[in-house]
C-alpha cells in the first residue's frame, strides 16, 4: 500500500475516522492523477486474535510508503493495539529499510514518512513520548475544533470563524492529500521498488493520457465491462431458452417468455452501467475510479463475477445444447390440418322432464373438452335435438353444411332410477356414413367420466394423436365426487333460466357441490354467478361482493378455469368498472374461445364502452356458439337500435322472445324501436305482455311506467311508477330506478312540486354518489342531466347529456323522444350534440354493416 491509516478504534466510534479515509481518498483521486493505494482496518483488531503473531499478520500492510497515525487523546498508550502493532513496528521497519524514515522531498526540504495528523490537543507527557518514538518534533495536520471548553474532532459542517484554530475541515484534507502526493514525488525509483510498491512517474515522464474513444476503449478494458458484456447476452439467451423448454411442461404462455425476454432486454444498459461503475476486491464492492480500483489484485474474471472462461465455456455449451434440444425435439412438425366438428345437443329420453340437466350438461361438457385438442375445430347446433327424426328430416349433410363442418357428433342421454345410458354416434357429412356409435351404461356415481371417454373415442376413430399435455387435461376431473357433478349440473341449468325464483335453486345446488367437494372451481364460479344475478334482480351490494369472493376463490382453484374469470368479470361489470372487467373478459375467451357467456359478456363490455361494432360481431359470435341461448339477440338488437337500425333491431328482439318471453329488458327495447318508428300504438301493446310475463316485479313495473310515459299516456305511467317504488326494498339506496325521475317529471306538471322535487333530488343524489365511487356506467350522468332538465336548469343538464355522450351514452333515441328533455330539446347547443351523436353512430353504423 501507498498509505496506511493507523488509528486507536474509539476514536471511530462516531465514525470520523471511516468518513475521513471516504473524504481523502475523494480528494487524493481529484489531486494526483495517478492511482494511490489506502489501507484502513474497517474492522477492530484487523480480525487479529492474542494467539497470533501481530507482527507478521501486520507486516505486508506496513510495508506501505507513508504511515498516517491519527493522534487522538489515547492514541499515545502503552496498551493502544495500533501504539503497539502499528506505530512502533513502523518506526522499526522504516528505520532498517533502504528508504529510512526521512525522505528528502524535490524542492530539498526534508520530510518524515510518518505523515500526523492530530484531531486532539495533547497533554505535554504523550506529546514527548510520541516525539520520542517518530525521532523528532511533533507537526502535525491539525483537524481539531478548538472553542471555549471545547477541544473535538473539527467536522465538515465547522465553520472557521467559530473555531479559534480558524482552520477548515476542507482545506485540511486538502492539505493532507497534497503532502501524501509531495512525499511520493519525492521517492527515487529504487526506493519505491525496495518497497514493493508501484512508482509513480515524475512530472517529466508523464505520457499523454489517451483521450476520446481512446480513453473510453482502454476504461472499457480496464473495467471488464466487455466480458461483463458478453457474459450477459450468454446467460439472457440460456434463460430464455430454458423458458422455451419448460413451456409446456409449466404452461407458460408465449406472451409471458417474450415479456421475459423484454425485461433482460431492458436490464442489459442498466447491468453494463454497473460494471463500468463497480468491481469487486478484496474489501468488497468498490467504485472502478477509486484509488483501490487501481491496485486490485483480483484478476478481471474476479472483478465481475460469473465471467471466468470455464464458466462462459459452460454457458456456451448448455446453450448449444439447448438449441439442438429444441431443434430436433420441440420443433413442431408441420401441423395437421384441422378436422372440424359439429356437435348437436344431446337429446333427453329420460323418464321424467326435469332430468333435462344431465343431457345439456353433458352436451357442454363434451363440447369444452373437444375444444382441448388442438386439431378439432369445434362447431355446435345446442339448439336443435340430436334425434333420428332430426336426421331424417334435414339430413347429415345439411346439417354440417349449416355449421360448415366435416363430422356430427349427436347422441341422447337416458336416465332410469340411478342408472344412465349415454349414446353417442359420430357422422362423416360428405357422405352421411356413420363412423363410430358407442352406448356408455353409467350410474350417477360414476357419469363423471363419459365426457372423456367420448372424445377420446372420437379422437381415436378420427386417427387424431393427443400430445401429453391434451391428454393430460382430458384426464384432469373437476370433481372426484359424481355428487357435487350432479348439483353443479342442476345449478348450471337453474341459473341459464335468468329468473330470480330459478337463481335462488342456482345457489341453493352450487352451495350444495361445493359442500361435497371445496375444492371444486366449476361450482364456485357457478356461485359466483349466481351471486351477481341475485345483485341484478335488483338486490343490495353484498351479493355482488360475495360474488367477487366466490369467483376469485375459483381463479385460485384452477388459474386455467374460463368461467371463473368470466365471473369475476361479471362482479366488476355489476360495479360499473369496465377497465377491470375487461382483462378477465380477454383472459376467459383466450382460455375458452367457445365458452358462449364469455364471448357474450365481452361484447356486452365494448357495447357500454361505446365500441358497438365491435360488441355486435362478439354478441353474433355468442349467439353463433350457442344459438339456444337468447341473450345474444337480446344485447344484438339493442345495438342495432342504438345504431338507428330498427329493422334489424326488430328482428333480433323478436328472436329473443322466442327463445325467452319472460325478460322484461327485451319488451322494453322493443317498445323503444316501435316508438323510433312511430308505432306507439305496438310499443304500448307491449305493456300487457310485459306484465303477464314478469308480474309484480317493481323493475318491470318501472319499465312499463317508461312505455307508457314515452308514449305520452301519463296517468298509466304514473301509477306503474308509484307501484313499482312501492315495491322496491332497496328504494333509498338504488341509484338504477329510474321511476322516481318520471314520476317527479309527472308530479311537477301536476303541481305537487315538493314530492317532485323530493323524488328528482334523490336520484341526484344517489347518483352523484356512484360517480363518486368511480362508476364508468353512463346512466348516472344520463339520469343527472334528466333530472336538471325537469327542474328547469338547463345549463347544469346540457353540461351533464355532455358528460353522458363522453362516457359512451349512445342511445340518441332514448334522449330524442324521451319527455325528460323537453325543457333543452330547442337549445342550439343541445341540437349540436345531438347531431354529433347522430354522425358518429352513423360512422359506426357503417362499420358493423
Amino acid at each position: 500500500y501507498d498509505v496506511f491509516i493507523s488509528y486507536r478504534q474509539n476514536d471511530n466510534r462516531s465514525g470520523w475516522v471511516t468518513q475521513f479515509v471516504q473524504d481523502l481518498r475523494e480528494e487524493i483521486t481529484a489531486t494526483i492523477k495517478d492511482p494511490v493505494s489506502i489501507y484502513f482496518d474497517e474492522n477492530p483488531h484487523d480480525g487479529v486474535q492474542d494467539t497470533h503473531d501481530v507482527d507478521k499478520s501486520l507486516e505486508g500492510k506496513l510495508r506501505c510508503l507513508i504511515f498516517v497515525p491519527i493522534v487522538s487523546h489515547t492514541y499515545c498508550d502503552t496498551k493502544s493495539f495500533a501504539w503497539n502493532n502499528e506505530f512502533l513496528p513502523f518506526c522499526r521497519m522504516a528505520r532498517e529499510d533502504a528508504v529510512g524514515l526521512d525522505v528528502r522531498l524535490s524542492n530539498g526540504n526534508v520530510t518524515s514518512r510518518i505523515l500526523t495528523l492530530q484531531i486532539h490537543d495533547l497533554d505535554s507527557r504523550d506529546q514527548k513520548f510520541f516525539e520520542q518514538q517518530a525521532g523528532g518534533p511533533l507537526r502535525p495536520i491539525e483537524f481539531i475544533f478548538r472553542s471555549s471548553g471545547v477541544n473535538r474532532p473539527l467536522t465538515i459542517s465547522d465553520s472557521r470563524s467559530e473555531n479559534l484554530s480558524k482552520t477548515l475541515y476542507r482545506d485540511q484534507i486538502n492539505k493532507t492529500a497534497n503532502a501524501i502526493e509531495a512525499i511520493i514525488r519525492g521517492m527515487t525509483f529504487a526506493e519505491m521498488k525496495e518497497l514493493s510498491i508501484a512508482p509513480m512517474p515524475q512530472p517529466a515522464a508523464l505520457h499523454a493520457e489517451p483521450e476520446g474513444v481512446q480513453w473510453f476503449w482502454k476504461e472499457l478494458l480496464r473495467r471488464s465491462v466487455l466480458r461483463a458484456a458478453l457474459t450477459y447476452l450468454i446467460v439472457t439467451l440460456l434463460i430464455i431458452q430454458t423458458l422455451a423448454i419448460l413451456a409446456p411442461f409449466w404452461k407458460l404462455e408465449q406472451e409471458t417468455i417474450r415479456l421475459s425476454g423484454i425485461l433482460l432486454a431492458f436490464g442489459f444498459p442498466v447491468a453494463m452501467l454497473m460494471a463500468w461503475l463497480y468491481e469487486i476486491s478484496p474489501q468488497g464492492i468498490i467504485r472502478t475510479t477509486s484509488s483501490e480500483a487501481f491496485t486490485n489484485p483480483y484478476p478481471p474474471y474476479r472483478k465481475k463475477p460469473l465471467t471466468s472462461l470455464p464458466l462462459v465455456a459452460v454457458f456456451v455449451l448448455a446453450l448449444l445444447l439447448m438449441a439442438a434440444y429444441i431443434i430436433n425435439f420441440t420443433n413442431p412438425p408441420s401441423p395437421k390440418p384441422q378436422i372440424t366438428i359439429g356437435v348437436l345437443a344431446f337429446e333427453n329420453r329420460s323418464e321424467v322432464e326435469k332430468d333435462r340437466y344431465i343431457a345439456e350438461g353433458l352436451t357442454d361438457d363434451i363440447i369444452n373438452r373437444l375444444i382441448i385438442v388442438s386439431q378439432f375445430r369445434v362447431s355446435s347446433d345446442t339448439k336443435s335435438k340430436s334425434s333420428t327424426e332430426t336426421l331424417v328430416a334435414a339430413g347429415v349433410f345439411e346439417i354440417a353444411k349449416k355449421l360448415d363442418v366435416s363430422t356430427l357428433l349427436m347422441g341422447s342421454v337416458e336416465r332410469s332410477g340411478n342408472k344412465v345410458i349415454v349414446r353417442a354416434r359420430l357422422f362423416k357429412a360428405n357422405s352421411s356414413s356413420y363412423i363410430w356409435g358407442k352406448t356408455f351404461e353409467r350410474t350417477v356415481d360414476n357419469l363423471v367420466d363419459v365426457q372423456t371417454a367420448i372424445v377420446q373415442s372420437v379422437a381415436e376413430h378420427l386417427n387424431v394423436d393427443l400430445n401429453d399435455s391434451e391428454a393430460l387435461r382430458l384426464n384432469t376431473k373437476a370433481t372426484e365426487d359424481p355428487t357435487a357433478y350432479d348439483y353443479y349440473l342442476r345449478g348450471k341449468s337453474f341459473y341459464l333460466q335468468y329468473k330470480p325464483e330459478s337463481n335462488d335453486s342456482a345457489i341453493f345446488m352450487f352451495k350444495k357441490a361445493i359442500d361435497k367437494d371445496r375444492n371444486y372451481a366449476r361450482a364456485w364460479a357457478g356461485l359466483g354467478d349466481a351471486y351477481s344475478q341475485m345483485y341484478r334482480f335488483g338486490h343490495e351490494d353484498a351479493w355482488n361482493d360475495s360474488s367477487m369472493v366466490a369467483s376469485t376463490t375459483a381463479i385460485r382453484l384452477d388459474s386455467n378455469l374460463s368461467e371463473a374469470y368470466k365471473s369475476l368479470a361479471n362482479g366488476y361489470s355489476a360495479k360499473r368498472l369496465y377497465d377491470k372487467a375487461l382483462p378477465l373478459l380477454v383472459k376467459a375467451v383466450e382460455l375458452n374461445p367457445r365458452n358462449e357467456s364469455a364471448v357474450g359478456n365481452l361484447g356486452t363490455n365494448y357495447f357500454f364502452r361505446g365500441e358497438l361494432p365491435e360488441a355486435l360481431r362478439l354478441q353474433k359470435e355468442s349467439a353463433r356458439i350457442n344459438p339456444k341461448k337468447f341473450v345474444p339477440y337480446y344485447i344484438a338488437g339493442w345495438i342495432y337500435g342504438r345504431l338507428g337500425d330498427y329493422d334489424k333491431a326488430e328482428q333480433w328482439l323478436l328472436e329473443s322472445l322466442e327463445l325467452d318471453s319472460n325478460f322484461a329488458q327485451t319488451y322494453e327495447l322493443l317498445a323503444y324501436v316501435y316508438i323510433a318508428k312511430g308505432n306507439k300504438a305496438a310499443a304500448l301493446q307491449l305493456i300487457p305482455r310485459l306484465l303477464q310475463r314478469q308480474p309484480a316485479g317493481y323493475r318491470t313495473l318501472e319499465k312499463a311506467g317508461l312505455i307508457a310515459q314515452f308514449c305520452g299516456e301519463t296517468d298509466r305511467a304514473k301509477a306503474f311508477y308509484e307501484e313499482s317504488i312501492s315495491r322496491n326494498p332497496n328504494f333509498s339506496s338504488d341509484p338504477v330506478a329510474v321511476g322516481p325521475v318520471g314520476l317527479g317529471q309527472i308530479l311537477l306538471h301536476e303541481g305537487s312540486q315538493v314530492k317532485a322535487e323530493i323524488l328528482l333530488m334523490h336520484t341526484l343524489e344517489l347518483n352523484m354518489q356512484e360517480i363518486k365511487r368511480g362508476s364508468q356506467d353512463d346512466d348516472p350522468r344520463f339520469l343527472i342531466s334528466a333530472v336538471y332538465s325537469i327542474l328547469g336548469r338547463k345549463k347544469e343538464s346540457l353540461e351533464w347529456l355532455q358528460k353522458a355522450i363522453d362516457a359512451h351514452w349512445l342511445d340518441y333515441d332514448e334522449i330524442a323522444y324521451s319527455p325528460w328533455f323537453d325543457a333543452i330539446r330547442n337549445d342550439p347547443r343541445y341540437r349540436e350534440m345531438m347531431g354529433a351523436l347522430r354522425q358518429r353512430l352513423d360512422v359506426m353504423r357503417k362499420k358493423a354493416d
